[in-house]
C-alpha cells in the first residue's frame, strides 16, 4: 500500500510539473505570438487625427510578410516598418496583417479623420487709458517676454528682467499694453507685473553714467539709471545695437570711449524725441555671445570675448555644454522597435563628451543618466559654466500628414544670427561624414536655441521613424561616427573663426 501511495504521489507531482511546464511553454508561445507584431504608432487602436494621412510605425518578425490595407510593406532586417496611410474624412479602418510561416496575425486600427482644431479666440475689448495716463508697474520675474500682440503665441520682442519699470497705457484680456515710445507699444501678461499706482505723465529715467570694463572672458558696458527701464538688443553686421526706452536724458551721449581688443567703438546717440537712447556697439571680432541684465539700477551689457584658438588643437581649453535631449518621463520619439529617443540622445552625448575631452575641451553635461531635467534649466547649466557653445542632441520625428520617406536626414536648428554659421558648419560636416540626407539648417525659436549666450544649436542626428536611419541610430558604430562628426564640425567652425576674426 505504501508503494502504491508513493507511486501515486510521485505520478501526481510529475504530472503537475509537466502540466505547469506545458502551461509556461504555452504562455511563452502566446506571448511570442502577441509580440510578433507590435504597433508603436498610432498609440491606441482608436484615435482621431486631423491630417490627410498618418503613418503606421511598428515591428514584425524579420522575414515575415506584412500588408497594411492589403498593400505589401517592407519589413527591415531588425523587424521595423513604417507605412504612410492616406485618410479620408470620417472613419478609416486600417488592417495590418502579418504572416510568418504558420503564424498569422491581424490587427485592426480605426482612425477618425476630423477637421483641424481651430482655436476660438474671443476678441477682448481694448481698455484705453485716458490721454497721458499710465499705470506705473514692475516686472515680477526675470526673462519675462514682451510680445508684439496680446497673444501667447505672438512674437517675442525682447525679454525683461525682474523689477523693470513699465508704463502701461491700456489693457486687453489678460494683457497690459506697454508704452515704449509714442508710436511703439508692446504687450505683457497681466500676471507678470505688479501694479503700483496710476500716474499722469510719463515716468522717465536719466542715465547718469556709462562705463566700459573687461575681464578674462567678457567685455562689460554698464549704464547707471534712476530705475530699471525696458530695453531691446539687435544683432548687427558688426556688433550690437541697444535701445533703452523711457529715457529722459543720457549724460554719456557725448562721452568718448577708448577702443580695446574687443570693442572697436561705442557711440551713444542723443536721446531722441521718442525718449529712446540708442547705443551702437562695433566689435573687432565676430559675435560670440552676449546678454544684458540689471544689477540693482545698473544695466549691464556683457559681451563674450573671442576665444583663443590653438590652430593645432582648436578644441583645447574650450568649454562646450552638451545637452542630451529629453530624459526621465520625457522619452521623446519612439522608434519602430520601441527604442526611445532619450536613450539614443544620451548615448551620442556621452560619446561626444568622450571625444571632445580627448581633444582637450572642457565638457559640461546637462544630464549623464536617464533623469528628468527641466527644459528651462538646461541652458542655465551651460551659462553658469561659461560655456562657449551649447549643443542639444536629438533624433527627429514627424507629425501626422508628413512623409518620413520624403523628409528625413540630418538637420541643425539655430535662432540667433550669431549661431547661424555654427549651425551651417555642423550640418555640412555631419552630412558629409555620416552620408545622411541634408534636412536643412533651420531658424527656429526653441528653448534650446534662444539663448544669446552661449552660441546655441539643436542637432537632429537622424530620424527615429525612418527605418534605415533608425537602424543606423541603433548601431553603436554609427553613434560613434555621429559624435566624431560633431567634434569635427566644431573644430572646423573654430578654425574658420580664427581666419574670420583676423580679417
Amino acid at each position: 500500500m505504501y508503494l502504491i501511495n508513493n507511486f501515486v504521489m510521485k505520478f501526481f507531482r510529475n504530472t503537475c510539473f509537466l502540466l505547469s511546464l506545458i502551461c509556461i511553454i504555452a504562455f511563452v508561445v502566446d506571448r511570442s505570438k502577441a509580440d510578433a507584431l507590435q504597433i508603436v504608432y498610432p498609440k491606441t487602436p482608436n484615435t482621431e487625427i486631423s491630417a490627410n494621412s498618418t503613418f503606421i510605425v511598428g515591428n514584425a518578425t524579420p522575414g515575415s510578410k506584412l500588408t497594411i490595407n492589403d498593400k505589401e510593406v517592407k519589413v527591415h532586417e531588425n523587424g521595423s516598418f513604417v507605412e504612410v496611410v492616406p485618410l479620408k474624412d470620417g472613419f478609416n479602418r486600417i488592417k495590418i496583417e502579418s504572416v510568418d510561416g504558420l503564424e498569422h496575425e491581424i490587427l485592426s486600427y480605426i482612425v477618425k479623420k476630423v477637421p483641424p482644431k481651430t482655436l476660438t479666440v474671443t476678441d477682448k475689448d481694448l481698455t484705453e487709458f485716458a490721454p497721458n495716463e499710465y499705470i506705473y508697474a514692475a516686472v515680477v520675474k526675470n526673462n519675462t517676454p514682451l510680445r508684439a500682440q496680446p497673444d501667447e503665441n505672438s512674437k517675442r520682442l525682447t525679454h525683461l528682467n525682474a523689477d523693470t519699470v513699465l508704463m502701461l497705457n491700456g489693457k486687453k484680456g489678460d494683457y497690459f499694453r506697454v508704452s515704449l515710445t509714442p508710436t511703439q507699444n508692446a504687450w505683457i501678461k497681466a500676471d507678470s507685473v505688479v501694479n503700483y499706482s496710476t500716474i499722469n505723465g510719463k515716468m522717465l529715467a536719466v542715465a547718469s553714467d556709462v562705463n566700459v570694463s573687461e575681464d578674462k572672458l567678457y567685455e562689460y558696458i554698464r549704464t547707471s539709471l534712476d530705475f530699471p527701464v525696458p530695453y531691446k538688443i539687435t544683432e548687427t553686421d558688426n556688433g550690437l545695437m541697444l535701445n533703452l526706452y523711457n529715457i529722459k536724458a543720457n549724460n554719456a551721449d557725448t562721452k568718448l570711449f577708448a577702443p580695446d581688443e574687443t570693442l572697436k567703438s561705442l557711440a551713444i546717440n542723443t536721446v531722441s524725441s521718442d525718449n529712446v537712447s540708442t547705443y551702437f556697439v562695433e566689435l573687432n571680432q565676430n559675435l560670440w555671445g552676449y546678454e544684458a541684465y540689471y544689477e540693482g539700477k545698473e544695466l549691464v551689457l556683457r559681451i563674450r570675448k573671442a576665444p583663443k584658438i590653438d590652430t593645432a588643437k582648436p578644441l583645447n581649453g574650450i568649454t562646450i555644454a552638451i545637452d542630451a535631449g529629453h530624459g526621465g518621463a520625457d522619452y521623446g520619439a519612439i522608434g519602430p522597435t520601441g527604442v526611445k529617443e532619450k536613450e539614443i540622445n544620451l548615448d551620442i552625448a556621452k560619446k561626444l563628451q568622450k571625444t571632445l575631452e580627448a581633444s582637450g575641451a572642457q565638457v559640461v553635461m546637462t544630464r549623464v543618466e536617464d533623469v528628468d531635467v527641466p527644459l528651462y534649466e538646461r541652458p542655465k547649466v551651460a551659462k553658469k559654466s561659461d560655456a562657449l557653445i551649447l549643443l542639444s542632441i536629438h533624433a527627429n520625428a514627424l507629425a501626422d500628414g508628413a512623409n518620413p520617406y520624403e523628409k528625413h536626414g540630418t538637420s541643425v536648428f539655430y535662432y540667433n544670427k550669431e549661431s547661424a554659421e555654427l549651425a551651417k558648419v555642423l550640418r555640412d560636416t555631419m552630412i558629409k561624414e555620416l552620408e545622411t540626407r541634408d534636412d536643412g539648417v533651420c531658424n527656429c525659436s526653441f528653448v534650446m536655441t534662444r539663448p544669446t549666450m552661449p552660441l546655441s544649436v539643436v542637432i537632429e542626428v537622424a530620424y527615429m521613424i525612418h527605418p534605415e536611419e533608425y537602424t543606423l541610430l541603433l548601431d553603436d558604430k554609427f553613434r560613434n561616427k555621429a559624435a566624431e562628426s560633431i567634434k569635427d564640425g566644431l573644430e572646423k567652425f573654430l578654425l574658420n573663426s580664427v581666419n574670420s576674426d583676423n580679417k
